[in-house]
């Protein structure tokens, strides 16, 4: 069996986003890296350009929306490499600036399966290989606008003026976080939530603060890569505990 770490990260899209930088940095630290995308094609395209710089990066398809995709892969790992020891819930649509009233109540539901059900889905069918990890970490990518305190944009401090459907998925998120390190304390599994902050995964938000998308990756990094024993249930930016 392979003695390095296994780490698996939903929701890698494109060459420019967070899953694909974190991707890198596990990559580059050793681990093993499993890169899953919507469609097997995009997850090899983006799997291709990490295995030509030398690094250990396995594509597979994923839709965390669907259970059945989700039972599929466990299965897949469970054959293939039998434990998972890190799980990265990254999966996120966004952005959305539905208002309360005049909204299709499918818009907010495909946000929530996304960003919320579809990370409880990855952990109640992968936490039985991360079980068999001695050294388990559940990292769920949340974002500030789902807190309500902390620097930047909140719940208290939206950014223009709009808590999104986004937001109120990612305080979710959190509150999933705070359950499931409860629940999976006795299995030795640390389960937190990071935020990569403001970071420039497209041109555009470069102008609103985005910062390097290596910065952003850093502060999932950090928490996948806990010490035994370490913090659980907890919030982190850059290596710090922020605010809820």
């Amino acid at each position: 069996m392979d003695s390095k770490q296994l780490a698996l990260i939903t929701g890698v899209g494109k060459e420019t986003g967070i899953g694909f930088e974190t991707a890198r940095q596990l990559a580059d630290l050793g681990y093993k890296v499993i890169i899953t995308s919507r469609k097997q094609e995009i997850a090899e395209q983006l799997a291709n350009i990490l295995i030509n710089e030398g690094l250990d990066v396995v594509p597979m398809a994923l839709d965390v929306t669907e259970e059945t995709a989700v039972q599929a892969i466990t299965r897949q790992i469970e054959k293939q490499f039998g434990r998972l020891d890190v799980l990265i819930n990254n999966a996120t649509l966004f952005p959305d600036q539905y208002n309360t009233v005049d909204v299709a109540l499918n818009d907010i539901r495909n946000v929530l399966e996304s960003n919320f059900i579809g990370a409880w889905s990855t952990i109640k069918y992968l936490t039985p290989l991360l079980r068999k990890s001695a050294h388990a970490r559940i990292v769920n990518v949340s974002s500030g606008s789902g807190s309500f305190g902390g620097e930047g944009y909140s719940l208290t401090n939206p950014w223009r003026d709009v808590i999104s459907v986004y937001s109120i998925s990612k305080a979710a998120l959190n509150a999933l976080t705070l359950k499931a390190a409860l629940d999976l304390k006795n299995d030795n599994i640390l389960v937190n939530a990071a935020t990569p902050g403001i970071t420039a995964t497209h041109e555009v938000l470069a102008n609103f603060g985005g910062r390097p998308v290596s910065e952003g990756a850093a502060s999932i990094v950090f928490a996948a890569t806990l010490p035994k024993g370490g913090p659980t249930g907890q919030f982190f930016k850059d290596g710090k505990v922020v605010a809820w």
